[in-house]
């Protein structure tokens, strides 16, 4: 099977180049499916062959083409389940390209990736559950996390020697044509002539509001606790004894 993984981030315009992808109906079914919110499948009752399956016919077109977008957060919730690198298996298993999306614009993305959290809508089409409040902290949270997992992806590329294509989303707003012209060369399928989509760009005046709010107070605020990602353990009395013992674990890298 031919197939390709797009390696990136939230809010860098992944959802937006993947509706386009999945408009073809023959370029494979883009989605975050390593995401358990998104695959819903049950890891703990299935083994490796048979997830990786699944992962597989979730993400295919009727042609046998697949496709996936994936964080790093989802490799390694992946290998905490199975310790399995997916990537390196799926290029083991099928003729996959990858392909490296970011975003030159950090701090938009950082803002809506934290509005995007308080609201729980990734999406214009999603319905937000909460009002967005401006929050240094979140913010500068959300930018030290993205500059950390394209510097992981960017790494994880030169250590393994896997070669990729890399798009910048700036320079694909106004023509996103050679982003899916690469995924479909390599998928062996006509490239679409006109490209649709449904979805929306996240952008209002607000997002300007607080680029001019975060530039004020970034002078002064406490960054390095902003960088601090530590899990708060709640005080129940189990995790005083894990403490107590050392045998609590410390949680996988890029679990946000």
């Amino acid at each position: 099977m031919r197939g390709y993984l797009l390696l990136t981030e939230a809010r860098s315009g992944s959802n937006w180049l993947g509706s386009l992808i999945n408009s073809s109906r023959n370029m494979g079914q883009s989605s975050e499916w390593l995401s358990p919110k998104i695959h819903r499948l049950d890891m703990n009752s299935l083994s490796w062959d048979e997830f990786f399956a699944e992962v597989i016919r979730k993400s295919s077109t009727e042609n046998g083409n697949f496709g996936l977008k994936i964080f790093p957060n989802h490799l390694f919730i992946t290998r905490e389940f199975y310790g399995i690198d997916f990537i390196q298996y799926c290029l083991s298993m099928h003729d996959v390209t990858l392909v490296f999306l970011r975003r030159e614009d950090t701090l938009r993305q950082a803002i809506s990736y934290a509005r995007a959290r308080q609201t729980r809508s990734f999406a214009a089409h999603i319905e937000g559950r909460a009002e967005p409040q401006y929050d240094f902290e979140e913010i500068a949270r959300c930018f030290f996390y993205i500059r950390d997992s394209y510097c992981f992806w960017q790494s994880y590329l030169e250590l393994t020697g896997t070669k990729s294509t890399e798009f910048v989303y700036e320079d694909l707003v106004q023509d996103p044509s050679p982003f899916v012209s690469c995924v479909a060369e390599h998928l062996q399928v006509a490239s679409q002539g006109k490209l649709r989509t449904s979805m929306a760009v996240q952008r209002d005046a607000l997002t300007d509001e607080w680029i001019a709010r975060f530039n004020e107070d970034r002078g002064s605020a406490a960054l390095l606790d902003a960088y601090d990602r530590r899990e708060h353990i709640p005080g129940k009395i189990k995790n005083f004894f894990k403490l107590a013992t050392r045998s609590l674990e410390p949680r996988y890298p890029f679990a946000f």
